[in-house]
């Protein structure tokens, strides 16, 4: 384990956490504009439009976690601004993020679908960071503990909720959602990848995101999280694994809603969307047009010299 702490700047401490999730916009601004221009669009103006998604987005994240986790701030309120400590909704960012590049892309020559489909690559790869290097070197995704003779790889975390300054030296396992977190990332970004270059109908590698990783999710890193249970609610201590979350029950109807999306962007058009827009003709080279020589007009009577008529 490492310290979630990278270095300071004149003592303010620059955590793992912080230095992921901008290098997550920049990873999804750079692969977006490549991938964008790989098929003929002028995507320069795609780093604009994440500056408005990153802005949305970490509102909409933190205030969605806050949200499905109120019990966690009764009596400290004042720590829902401690976002460096971790905890915001990638539901909450996706929405917001989403809804702002809304209100940037509808001025733009881009299309929204299109540069949706170019980042979801490189959102993928930012919640790999994040997850394998932010929220692990935190510690702050507290999943259920769990023995070493159960589960082989459980470890101990010293920075996260089961530990406090008295017992930071005591060893508490339990699972690793924050690298259960990062497998979801990796097996995101496989997915988007193939479809990218699958060249579907523009939407569809966006709503591949969304349905691929409410899916996987919700079946590798949701159930090992120590979070409240909404509805139905069961636990296995000996296992460490329990549910149902609310992260679980929001993916219900994003999966359902993905899927329709996928399968109507597809009957209504093709990959053929994406070929390069035809080049505007040039207009014809005008030759220039001749000089035309002036004729010299011919010489007036006046200005001759009249002669007298012979034998007059």
């Amino acid at each position: 384990m490492f310290n979630p702490v990278a270095f300071h700047v004149f003592g303010w401490p620059i955590r793992w956490y912080g230095i992921t999730m901008a290098s997550s916009l920049l990873i999804a601004a750079y692969l977006g504009q490549k991938l964008l221009e790989a098929r003929g669009r002028k995507a320069d103006q795609i780093w604009d439009g994440v500056l408005w998604a990153a802005v949305f987005g970490i509102v909409g994240a933190r205030t969605v976690y806050v949200l499905t986790n109120l019990g966690d701030y009764a009596g400290h309120w004042m720590d829902v601004f401690k976002t460096y400590e971790g905890g915001l909704s990638i539901h909450g960012a996706l929405a917001f993020g989403l809804f702002g590049c809304w209100l940037y892309f509808r001025r733009t020559r881009l299309k929204l679908l299109e540069v949706m489909d170019a980042i979801a690559p490189g959102v993928a790869i930012g919640v790999m960071l994040v997850r394998f290097l932010g929220n692990f070197s935190n510690g702050d995704i507290t999943a259920y503990r769990v023995s070493k003779s159960v589960i082989p790889w459980a470890m101990n975390f010293p920075y996260d909720e089961y530990h406090t300054a008295q017992s930071a030296t005591e060893i508490i396992t339990r699972h690793p959602a924050e690298l259960y977190g990062g497998l979801v990332g990796f097996i995101v970004l496989v997915v988007c990848l193939w479809v990218w270059y699958r060249r579907y109908a523009p939407g569809t590698n966006m709503f591949t995101f969304i349905l691929t990783y409410s899916l996987v999710r919700s079946l590798i890193e949701e159930p090992f999280r120590a979070v409240p249970h909404y509805f139905v609610d069961f636990i296995n201590p000996t296992y460490g694994v329990g549910g149902i979350t609310m992260a679980q029950w929001v993916s219900i109807p994003l999966i359902i809603l993905s899927l329709w999306a996928i399968i109507r962007l597809n009957r209504r058009a093709t990959g053929r969307e994406w070929d390069p827009p035809e080049p505007e003709p040039e207009a014809p080279a005008v030759a220039p047009r001749p000089r035309k020589k002036r004729k010299r007009a011919p010489a007036s009577d006046t200005g001759r010299k009249k002669h007298k008529p012979f034998g007059g």
